[in-house]
């Protein structure tokens, strides 16, 4: 734990919840439940912020609906209360690719959601931070995951045509441009904590 000062917890295909089928899951949780013990910075992404629900005391499980494509987060009010998302916009576009969602633990703040997943974004203190949409994927990411599934995907209410998917460079930067703030906020706010 002292070889780091921030977690960065990406996605993957399993459930949080499947730790019968994966087994490194409970390592992974316990790890994760000692650096938000130990004051790290934490950020997860997708089944990240899954993990980090769980961690915290929320249930994991899968979703009525996958969400697959980009779609539009839009910020709560609560946000604008948040250190941490200084400089988000208030609505942007990102890149989902999940079917689990998960119930907020108490003390956790709700900061963004969709019209189809009411927990988008979410906040425990100034330190932890869950996105369940992607703002990393690049265009590869992206076009990889159009090779390799997306002929196995039907679109649906909330699951988008794959090859729409790679045309909307806008959407990928401004995407990363939200990841790029929470980072630079995150930071600054470790940073923060040695100057004073």
């Amino acid at each position: 734990m002292n070889d780091f000062d921030m977690l960065v917890i990406l996605g993957g295909r399993m459930g949080a919840y499947e730790e019968e089928l994966y087994p490194w899951l409970v390592y992974e949780k316990n790890f994760i439940k000692e650096a938000i013990n130990q004051d790290k910075r934490v950020l997860g992404i997708c089944l990240g912020a899954q993990l980090l629900a769980d961690v915290l005391g929320g249930k994991v499980y899968p979703h009525t609906h996958q969400e697959i494509g980009w779609h539009p987060i839009e910020l709560t009010p609560e946000a604008g209360e948040v250190p941490l998302f200084n400089g988000v916009p208030s609505t942007f576009h990102a890149f989902q690719y999940h079917g689990d969602t998960f119930e907020l633990p108490k003390g956790v703040r709700n900061l963004a959601h969709s019209e189809g997943c009411k927990n988008q974004a979410f906040a425990f203190g100034e330190r932890v931070v869950g996105l369940q949409f992607h703002p990393e994927f690049s265009e590869e990411i992206i076009e990889f995951l159009q090779g390799t599934f997306g002929d196995q995907i039907t679109p649906e209410s909330y699951i988008q045509e794959p090859v729409t998917w790679i045309k909307q460079k806008e959407s990928i930067d401004g995407a990363r441009s939200v990841l790029f703030t929470l980072l630079n906020n995150m930071e600054a706010g470790f940073l923060k904590k040695f100057h004073k």
